[in-house]
């Protein structure tokens, strides 16, 4: 005995045309739920089967322990002297203490460097989801494994405290990674668009395919984050990526650098496909203008930002422009004071009172 009665037989008496209709509607509704429920199994089984490695990132004495700065403090520190005039000063800003140097690029190292991401990019480009997502992964372990590293390093080039390095540094890049993982590949999947009754015959889509090599001029107030944040998003998206760090925050810059290859080579690919760039302002320019640079990021003041437009506009490269940021606090004669001091104190001292808002 026949419990439920065969699909097509609950149409019976239905016309023709609305049968297929309500069939095709079926069909559908089936196919919208089951292909994101196929995706996330796929991405399930990954992040429980396939274990991302443990990579070892060489570190200096400064990098690697609370004391390994030595010296007296600087009298007048400046990023850039005139006896070294090749060279990026680095010192601490909570201290005064020096840290070092980093080389002041012209345009023919920062043109070379470029060269070369474009090239490795070639290759990237052709990679898997997988493999970005594992390469991602790896990065994300030695973070979540090194947290006190990264905190002291963000500290000592920025001079903000750790626990502000903390959250505002190793907290962001974690989710930014996890969340570019569970749906970077989503984003860039094929958009299809209505084409109308007179295009019936046509299929529309906005497709997503890499810039090829994303240039980015990086601020100061947060040197890990805001260097790994465009790593990340770009890398997934298939992109080589050459950052330009702040002559501010260069110091810590090779220790992220070193990290980020590290996890490109441990899962044997080129580790060129991402560099940094240190220098003061031709430095800078040199990266805008670069025929080797798809595509522009900025973050920094109005007066720079128009530099970098103006830069980009001879060759009609697309660029991002992130701007001013600092708004004045007014308080009125009728404010509730207690409502208001957390907020101040929070703008005037979290992350040395460079905390977005």
């Amino acid at each position: 005995m026949t419990m439920f009665p065969p699909p097509l037989d609950i149409l019976n008496g239905v016309p023709g045309m609305a049968q297929a209709l309500i069939l095709i509607s079926v069909a559908h509704l089936f196919l919208s739920v089951s292909k994101p429920l196929s995706a996330q199994l796929s991405l399930l089984y990954e992040f429980m089967f396939l274990r991302p490695p443990k990579i070892s990132v060489s570190l200096t004495l400064a990098e690697s322990t609370d004391d390994g700065v030595k010296g007296e403090p600087l009298a007048n520190p400046q990023v850039h002297i005139a006896s070294e005039p090749d060279k990026v000063q680095c010192w601490d800003p909570s201290t005064l203490q020096h840290l070092g140097t980093a080389p002041a690029m012209n345009k023919a190292e920062v043109d070379a460097l470029c060269a070369k991401a474009a090239q490795a990019q070639k290759s990237w480009s052709q990679t898997t989801y997988t493999q970005r997502r594992m390469v991602l992964r790896t990065i994300q372990k030695y973070i979540l494994d090194h947290q006190e590293d990264i905190c002291r390093v963000c500290a000592r080039d920025s001079g903000k405290p750790k626990v502000d390095a903390l959250l505002g540094e190793v907290m962001t890049t974690c989710e930014k990674i996890r969340c570019i993982n569970m749906n970077g590949e989503e984003w860039l999947q094929k958009s299809y668009r209505p084409v109308g009754l007179m295009m019936i015959h046509k299929t529309a889509y906005v497709e997503y395919v890499p810039f090829g090599v994303l240039g980015v001029i990086a601020p100061w107030n947060y040197p890990f984050h805001n260097m790994l944040n465009h790593v990340i998003s770009g890398l997934f998206s298939g992109n080589a990526v050459v950052s330009k760090v702040s002559e501010y925050t260069t110091w810590s810059a090779a220790y992220f650098t070193r990290i980020v290859k590290a996890a490109l080579e441990a899962h044997g690919h080129d580790p060129d496909v991402v560099q940094t760039l240190t220098g003061l302002g031709e430095c800078g320019a040199a990266l805008v203008q670069s025929p080797h640079v798809d595509k522009i990021i900025f973050t920094g003041s109005p007066a720079v930002g128009r530099k970098v437009m103006s830069g980009c506009a001879p060759n009609v490269k697309p660029c991002i422009l992130e701007l001013g940021g600092k708004d004045p606090m007014v308080f009125c004669d009728d404010v509730k004071i207690d409502d208001v001091v957390p907020w101040a104190m929070r703008g005037c001292f979290q992350n040395c009172g460079q905390n977005c808002w």
